[in-house]
This record gives structure tokens, sequence and C-alpha cells, in this order.
């Protein structure tokens, strides 16, 4: 049987890493054969570079945060720009727009700026994009039209089911989190769920944040993916081999290997 693949996890960030060898013995507990380790920084990127250089289970995507952005220095631009060119960097991300009130104090128009740039890194070396999208779904859509040149991933996908097509056609993928859980979920997030086209779905953790409704409370991990899994087969009324292997899939068209 296939192993899982989990999407994004920010396994190489302050919570987790110290914690490396225990998460990582949970994650190919549960059936864990490949994370994509999300990093939204360069020291981290390059920690995650290194590790995923030398085992196969790993692979790397960094980008800079849209609520980072008034850190990120020119220097960062510079070591971002040759970091992604490293063959262990499948994607650019996580990047996009947050207007998230409690967190976001980035203006829109930095946001913006930040997001096309990095769209336009993504197209100069040919590499997929993951896309941060909170409560900015009409934007990062009519930025994304004009500006994005590959496909990717729209991470933890909340866009609704209206918006949907639209991304589907600019050749994104619906990437799920433990958010579709929570009982107060928008009800069409679930219908995204239920109706996306199963050769464009992924399963992802964002860990350490987004746990998963059944264990709320702790720090989420890579082995918590299960439940993402599992809710969207009880949605969508299928076995939760058939989805494994289609996310394999998915995943190994987008990111190659």
């Amino acid at each position: 049987m296939q192993g899982i693949i989990d999407s994004h996890a920010h396994v190489c960030g302050k919570v987790l890493f110290p914690r490396w060898n225990e998460v990582m013995e949970r994650a190919e507990k549960a059936g864990l054969e490949r994370i994509m380790i999300v990093c939204t920084g360069v020291e981290e990127a390059e920690r995650a570079i290194e590790i995923a250089a030398r085992d196969p289970m790993f692979d790397v995507a960094c980008g800079f945060y849209p609520n980072d952005i008034l850190k990120v220095t020119k220097t960062d631009w510079s070591r971002l720009e040759s970091l992604v060119k490293e063959p262990q960097v499948k994607a650019v991300g996580e990047i996009g727009m947050d207007y998230f009130p409690y967190e976001t104090t980035v203006p829109k128009e930095l946001q913006r700026e930040a997001f096309i740039r990095q769209m336009c890194l993504a197209a100069e070396i040919g590499k997929p994009v993951i896309i941060h999208m909170r409560l900015a779904t009409e934007d990062t859509r009519a930025y994304m039209r004009t500006y994005l040149k590959t496909p990717g991933i729209m991470h933890c996908y909340s866009g609704g089911y209206e918006a949907m097509g639209d991304f589907l056609d600019m050749g994104m993928y619906l990437s799920f989190s433990g958010n579709i859980t929570f009982e107060l979920d928008d009800r069409s997030t679930q219908k995204a769920v239920r109706e996306a086209p199963l050769n464009r779905i992924l399963v992802e953790t964002d860990a350490p944040s987004l746990t998963p409704a059944p264990v709320q409370g702790r720090d989420n991990e890579p082995c918590f993916v299960t439940y993402v899994l599992d809710h969207i087969c009880r949605l969508r009324g299928m076995k939760r081999e058939e989805l494994i292997r289609a996310v394999g899939d998915n995943y190994r068209r987008l990111m190659g290997g």
C-alpha cells in the first residue's frame, strides 16, 4: 500500500524541530511516506534543505509568509532567490495574502508586492507555488490571474466552493487540513471537499497549527494527517486506501518524483 503524503508541515520551525526524532517516529508509525517541509524564513530553509539532501522522505518549500514581510531584508531576498534553485526545494511558498485582523500588521500593498515578486520567481525557475490565503480570496485570486505562471497548491484551502473552479482553472491543487474537521467550519468549504476533482486533492497538517478536532489541545504533527484523510473519506464516501493513492499520485504529478 502507498504511504501517506503530508503536503505542508512546518517541522523545521521552533515548535517541532527540537522534538524532531519523536515527531518523525510517530509519523512513520502512522504510515507517512513523504513530508513537504514548508519554511517561512531562510535559516529554516537551509536547515530543511540539509535534511532533505540526506533523506528522500522530505521535500522543501521556501518563501516569505505574508505576515513576515516587514522583517524581510534585501539580504533575505537574495538568499531566497538562491535557495529556491536547490534541487531539494520543490516549491516556492508559502506565499500569499492574509487579512486576518488579529494577526496581520503588514499593509496590503506590501503583501501584494511580495506575493507578486515570489510568483514571478517561481515562474523564472519553473517551480510550483504554495499559496496562503486567509480572508483574502478576491485579491489573491485577482493577483494570481495576472501573475501566476506555474501550477501549485492552495494551502489549507478555505476559499469555498464558489471560488474553487477558478483556482482549479489556474492549475492549482486544493490541499485540505485539520480545519475541515472543526464543527464550525464553513459549509462552502465542506462542499468543496466533497466535490473537488479527486485528481486535484492533497492533504496536509500545517503542523504545528490546525490540530484536527479529535486531538485538539496538542501541537499538530504529520502523524495527525490521518484525521484529515478520514474526514475527507467520510464526506466523499470513499475508502482511505483509495484517497491515499490519489493524493500520492497528485503530489508526485505536481512536485515530481
